[in-house]
């Protein structure tokens, strides 16, 4: 069967108002020869198909799911603060959707994830100025509410195996944020019954933030995944590589009220408006080992550990090629969003623990959990 080194090479780029997109193929062996040649001129079509209805929708997803984090970074709680507070939280938000499959007359690629989320983690110091300039109770001033947060942090490889307990993953993860809040009791807090129930009156306040997330994973197959080149079936192996890296700002309006349960609890209800604009860029690349199945009845698995070194009487019986592929796409958005807050603060003397949920709309949940020292 005829070599041909490099006979499916395509090279693809397209600019748009919201995304850019570059991709290629490339197939060295001889198996090359079984993949349908009308292939170099169907790819264009074929690559606008994973732009557009892939790599475009994750980039969004993970855009969308970064704003709500952006938002819970803050941990207000009830949005009150009597002198000054330190603390830790971390704000997370999902976003799941279905497995996108790309295909058309030519190629079928495997099942593909489109999955977003963000993780915020972040040090706290919010103070009251009323205190700060030493004004007297009950005046306007000491309504207000100054919340900082900011942090630099890195996941490591050890750390991101564990959280997925699966030992395939290689990679790091690092996360920059910061942005604050000022906020004001507009109306004050009402007792009932001795106080044991409390209204916690409105609080309102307009805060702006940013997050800046850099991240290189490799996913190392265990077996070769089937691909189908028009009919064609093989094996395709290799490890898929994706780098991600984002950045978000968002600014934000929101009012708070709820109830305060026995001078401890606090159930928090709510709802804002975001103005959020962000860019991101991702890379994906697979390069590896593609053997043609000529026994339908005894499948090639190509275990991992023969994807760089495999046996050559092994490849004498199946025709091989080295396939790679990569594609890269830089995305911006600009959206608003509303959304809804429940939560709830456990004030216990000089600790409180705040915990809050977030609602972006379908699909699209944000959670914080902090713990502050208040003096």
């Amino acid at each position: 069967m005829k070599l041909r080194n490099l006979l499916l090479i395509l090279v693809f780029a397209i600019t748009a108002s919201q995304s850019e997109l570059y991709a290629q193929f490339t197939c060295e062996g001889s198996a090359c020869s079984f993949l349908p040649t009308p292939l170099t001129e169907a790819g264009n079509g074929t690559l606008r198909k994973f732009e557009k209805e892939y790599l475009n929708e994750v980039l969004k997803t993970n855009l969308e799911a970064g704003f709500l984090a952006n938002i819970g970074a803050s941990n207000i709680g009830t949005g009150m603060v009597r002198r000054v507070q330190f603390g830790v939280s971390a704000s997370a938000a999902g976003y799941k959707k279905d497995d996108i499959q790309i295909q058309d007359n030519y190629i079928k690629f495997p099942k593909l994830p489109n999955v977003g989320g963000a993780v915020i983690p972040s040090f706290h110091l919010d103070f009251n100025p009323g205190w700060l300039f030493g004004t007297s109770e009950g005046g306007y001033i000491r309504r207000m509410g100054i919340f900082l947060h900011g942090m630099n942090v890195a996941v490591s490889e050890d750390q991101i195996q564990s959280a997925s307990n699966n030992k395939n993953y290689e990679g790091r993860i690092a996360v920059r944020s910061y942005g604050g809040m000022i906020r004001y009791q507009l109306l004050e807090k009402e007792g009932f019954l001795m106080n044991l129930i409390t209204w916690n009156g409105i609080n309102v306040g307009v805060g702006h933030h940013v997050m800046e997330q850099n991240m290189s994973l490799s996913y190392l197959e265990g077996k070769a995944a089937q691909i189908e080149f028009q009919g064609v079936k093989g094996k395709w192996g290799g490890d898929t590589n994706f780098q991600f890296n984002t950045k978000v700002q968002t600014t934000n309006v929101d009012l708070r009220t709820g109830l305060g349960l026995f001078w401890i609890a606090n159930v928090i209800v709510g709802g804002g408006y975001s103005w959020n604009s962000g860019s991101n860029s991702a890379n994906l690349s697979r390069r590896g080992p593609f053997l043609i199945n000529t026994n339908e009845s005894q499948p090639l698995e190509l275990p991992r550990e023969y994807q760089s070194a495999v046996n050559k009487e092994l490849l004498a019986q199946n025709p091989n090629a080295t396939l790679g592929f990569r594609a890269s796409s830089e995305s911006n958005s600009k959206r608003g969003i509303g959304y809804g807050i429940v939560g709830l603060e456990f004030d216990l003397y000089l600790l409180k623990v705040i915990a809050e949920g977030l609602y972006g709309g379908k699909d699209l949940y944000s959670a914080n959990l902090g713990i502050k020292l208040a003096f």
